[in-house]
């Protein structure tokens, strides 16, 4: 009992100083410096720089041509004027005529050009691939159940007429 009592205490005797010179070189928490990554270089503040913004479109044709899509259509019920355009709202449009992918895509490039957000151009629409998403799984299973019966009778025909020649004998 006394050897247990005796070798404890010399092993705690022999690790303190270890201790005490691991606690002097590692740093602690708070002594670490911080490094902040924001960037306030004028990159990220991009200004709209093409010749197709607010300042350079003065009237209706102009705006319409620029955002494409056929848009040039709704001249007649605006009377070619860009002030009335700007001040229309959504049920006006409604109330015009005016389909509602059109009225959207209107609306949406006002809102741009009233807040100088990006140049005019065309935004084309998307084209759909085998049938949309909805339904691809069935056009693209169809497409191939056809391409499998013609494939078929190709091979049916063929053999069909290799019988006539009299080279497959059956």
């Amino acid at each position: 009992m006394f050897r247990t009592l005796l070798s404890s205490t010399v092993r705690s005797i022999q690790l303190k100083p270890v201790i005490s010179t691991l606690s002097t070189t590692i740093p602690s928490i708070t002594s670490i410096p911080t490094v902040s990554y924001f960037s306030t270089s004028p990159i990220n503040y991009k200004t709209n720089t093409s010749t197709r913004t607010k300042e350079n479109v003065h009237d209706l044709t102009t705006f319409l041509t620029l955002i494409g899509r056929n848009s040039i259509e709704y001249k007649d019920l605006f009377e070619d004027d860009l002030n009335k355009f700007l001040s229309t709202t959504s049920a006006q449009m409604k109330n015009m005529g005016i389909d509602t992918r059109a009225r959207r895509y209107l609306l949406r490039w006002r809102h741009k050009f009233l807040n100088d957000l990006e140049p005019l151009r065309e935004h084309k629409l998307g084209k759909k691939r085998n049938g949309g998403e909805r339904k691809a799984k069935t056009v693209i299973a169809k497409r191939q159940a056809l391409e499998r019966l013609e494939e078929k009778e190709k091979w049916a025909q063929e053999e069909l007429e290799a019988e006539k020649r009299g080279e497959r004998l059956f």
